[in-house]
């Protein structure tokens, strides 16, 4: 992975999912992968707590968007999350410790259920799997328990297998 202050690394894994080369006697550059946006003013997370899923930090979506996609927010869910597709929120984790996360998801039945990884700044925690739920907008509440640690990280979903819908997560 390497070391970002050591300019003799060449490639320094982000926590946004880019990497950074270092050229010499250049100074480093971010390479942010094509599709990925940033939500500017949204504010941190409280761990415990509820985030909706339309106010991440950043959005990749793997480049299925020719288009400039707009921000989602509030409590709007997202359609169709993809395989290769990730959100990032940051949050603050007021105590280190066991938590239960619950994920709002919706699948149709046609479409199978869903594969995704939770991951804390660069450390992945789990990988989730679910069925179908019914129906795009028949709700299922999929728990899982991960370690947090204390103080201000990154959370990302990372979709390995896509085809359905989020609309929050709880950790308490």
């Amino acid at each position: 992975m390497g070391d970002p202050d050591d300019r003799s690394s060449d490639v320094v894994k982000q926590p946004d999912g880019g990497v950074v080369r270092h050229g010499s006697r250049q100074r480093a550059r971010s390479l942010r992968p094509t599709g990925t946006h940033e939500q500017p003013g949204v504010e941190r997370h409280e761990v415990p707590g509820t985030v909706h899923v339309g106010d991440y930090h950043e959005y990749h979506h793997a480049d299925r968007w020719k288009a400039a996609d707009t921000p989602l927010r509030g409590d709007a869910d997202i359609d169709w999350l993809a395989s290769d597709e990730w959100l990032a929120y940051d949050v603050y984790i007021q105590a280190a410790g066991r938590y239960e996360l619950t994920l709002d998801v919706a699948a149709a039945d046609s479409f199978g259920g869903g594969d995704l990884g939770i991951v804390v700044d660069d450390d992945p925690l789990c990988r989730v799997e679910f069925d179908a739920t019914g129906g795009w907008y028949d709700w299922d509440e999929i728990r899982t328990e991960v370690e947090l640690p204390r103080g201000t990280h990154t959370v990302r979903l990372v979709v390995f297998e896509g085809g359905w819908k989020l609309k929050q997560l709880q950790v308490r």
